[in-house]
């Protein structure tokens, strides 16, 4: 590779083809060593009607003087990296600021007492970083056909309050039982966003954008960027056609006969998560968050030095590097401790991490991803 020019061609062929837009920004702790964006933020798009729940029909292709390109300042949905940099990071300064103990059981915190029952009375705050709760991957609470009695739905306009969304996942059966090694659940993260929120007294966008955000000198880093005054032209489209995947869902009519709240326009800042649009307003542990390569590059060279920025020490130097190696009791079988999950952070892995097929440094760390759209 002469430079950067090989990888950022292979980016604009993928941006030229289905990938539809990429942004690329490569860091060291010194600062930002290699940014490229290209494609469309808005290459396809759904016709405009006139009532918001009508359906607006296909997405099409439009004319390349009607597209938005991609630049520096475009906003992307980050999906399940908002675990990392929304939720972990509240979590680790709760964690240095002694607000919060990773050993409490989730049960003893106000409104949570029915999670206990049966047989998760022992799971605490840790259990759910590890992915080691035992719950359920991705309960479909907003699909009235599949969730049933739990279908718990609504959108930012008229969202489903705190408590009932609590009073759902507290009903919801588990997997299998907790401590049996790691099982993955975007569940863990909607409660360990919710446990923030109820520390802190405040939403999770709001502890973040206002608080540490702000300190980190971030301006692009956001839930909800169109509430935020943001232009849809500055963030990159994510589904075409809403959350019918390509028109082939149809979430029929919820339990009362209304018909359920259903997205079938282009995605352009609004979480494309269903879960986190319909049941969290948009702001959720496990999905919601935006920001620009920009802003992103702060956040990656925050965590190269460990919580510590431009000579500020932001995140408690001893609960960052405590956090990736955070692990549970050893197994009979699975992983061996080196490749066990951590506490939020996917530590260094002795086995190749699909699909790139490459054994990180032994120092690395990264997501605990999420379950396939």
């Amino acid at each position: 590779m002469t430079g950067w020019s090989d990888l950022d061609r292979y980016l604009d062929d993928q941006a030229a083809g289905e990938l539809s837009s990429a942004g690329l920004v490569v860091v060291s702790s010194a600062g930002v060593l290699h940014e490229h964006h290209c494609g469309d933020a808005l290459r396809y798009s759904t016709p405009s009607t006139a009532q918001p729940d009508a359906d607006p029909g296909p997405a099409v292709l439009l004319p390349a003087d009607r597209r938005v390109p991609v630049r520096g300042s475009t906003l992307f949905d980050l999906a399940s990296n908002t675990k990392m940099w929304a939720t972990n990071l509240a979590l680790m300064e709760l964690v240095g600021r002694g607000a919060l103990d990773l050993d409490r059981p989730v049960c003893t915190f106000a409104g949570w007492q029915r999670f206990g029952e049966p047989g998760r009375r022992g799971v605490t705050v840790a259990d759910l970083l590890r992915h080691e709760a035992g719950l359920i991957a991705d309960p479909r609470y907003f699909n009235p056909r599949a969730a049933g009695p739990l279908y718990c739905s609504g959108t930012p306009l008229d969202p489903v309050p705190r408590e009932r969304i609590i009073a759902t996942i507290c009903r919801t059966p588990s997997a299998r039982p907790p401590h049996q090694g790691y099982c993955y659940s975007d569940l863990d993260y909607m409660i360990l966003g919710l446990l923030v929120e109820q520390i802190c007294g405040q939403r999770l966008d709001q502890m973040l954008e206002d608080g540490l955000y702000r300190s980190l000198g971030l301006v692009s880093t956001v839930f909800n960027p169109l509430d935020k005054g943001f232009d849809p032209d500055r963030i990159a489209a994510t589904e075409p056609e809403g959350n019918t995947r390509g028109g082939s869902v149809d979430l029929g009519p919820a339990p009362d006969g209304s018909p359920a709240p259903m997205r079938r326009y282009t995605l352009r800042g609004q979480v494309h998560d269903e879960k986190a649009w319909y049941c969290m307003g948009g702001v959720s542990g496990h999905a919601g968050l935006f920001t620009d390569t920009g802003d992103l590059a702060v956040l990656l060279r925050l965590g190269l030095g460990e919580g510590r920025l431009d000579g500020k020490q932001y995140i408690d130097l001893e609960v960052w590097r405590r956090s990736p190696v955070l692990r549970g009791a050893p197994r009979e079988s699975g992983p061996s401790p080196v490749t066990a999950w951590g506490g939020g952070w996917r530590p260094a892995q002795a086995t190749p991490i699909r699909p790139s097929g490459a054994v990180p440094p032994p120092a690395a760390s990264g997501t605990p991803g999420g379950p396939a759209p």
